[in-house]
């Protein structure tokens, strides 16, 4: 199993349109993928989640106590999704509260081993998946972090703005400062330049990554705009079983080469 993370601390770089285009291009390849929503927004829970299912268990059920959290297992919180060899653990609302929750439920030395308490209580469950990837919120919290430092990959979009490359930033000083506090190698990084329109210079955020030295981080993939590709994005099957969208569809299967 290889658990990616689809990440930055800034909104609108693309972080759920990349996560489903993989997922599904892993699952259409006859991978099985496991989706994991931290995000409040629910945006991939919408895109993927069966509109009649019903969910009974939430991941905020789950670390709610330290009891549930090593004694019930996860595909209590598992459902399957609309599309074959995809599963999903949907997002609530509710994660807006996991920042109080985890303080309150946990010591200080617990609050970043919650993912790995799930996962070592479920690894039987978790590694029958070929891929489990995580779609996050534009922030970074302790459920983030969490799950962010169990990662063997973080993949983060980017635009040419300088508050994407700002989210990069505190992404990794983030990274930096918790997993050296819990004796963690960083996971492996890679920067992707997304939804790149024709007439867009990248060369200004590529000087600001050079000075950062995070060059070597960067996807040699670029995934360039596309307005009808944007639209039926959410139509997963149209876009993947289509014809058309070829630009779009060769960028992403470049990027898999590169992140499987």
């Amino acid at each position: 199993m290889k658990m990616i993370s689809f990440s930055n601390k800034k909104g609108g770089v693309g972080k759920t349109t990349l996560c489903e285009n993989v997922a599904y291009k892993f699952a259409l390849d006859g991978a099985k993928v496991l989706l994991i929503d931290l995000d409040p927004q629910a945006n991939l829970t919408m895109d993927f989640f069966k509109t009649n299912d019903v969910i009974d268990m939430s991941l905020m059920d789950l670390i709610s106590s330290k009891n549930i959290i090593k004694n019930t297992e996860i595909n209590k919180i598992v459902k399957k999704s609309k599309y074959k060899n995809i599963d999903i653990i949907p997002a609530q609302k509710e994660l807006t509260k996991s920042s109080l929750i985890i303080g309150t439920m946990y010591d200080k030395t617990e609050t970043y081993i919650i993912a790995d308490i799930i996962y070592q209580s479920n690894q039987e469950i978790f590694d029958s998946y070929d891929y489990v990837l995580i779609d996050y919120p534009p922030t970074i919290n302790e459920m983030s972090l969490n799950w962010l430092i169990l990662s063997d990959l973080i993949l983060i979009p980017t635009n040419d703005a300088m508050r994407s490359f700002k989210g990069i930033l505190d992404l990794r000083d983030n990274l930096n400062v918790i997993c050296r506090q819990e004796k963690r190698n960083i996971p492996d990084i890679k920067i992707i330049f997304n939804n790149i329109k024709e007439n867009i210079n990248t060369a200004t955020i590529l000087n600001w990554l050079q000075k950062e030295e995070l060059e070597k981080y960067i996807s040699k993939t670029e995934i360039r705009h596309s307005d009808i590709f944007k639209t039926i994005e959410n139509k997963l099957s149209n876009v993947w079983e289509n014809q058309h969208y070829w630009r779009q569809k060769q960028a992403y299967e470049e990027l898999i080469k590169e992140i499987k």
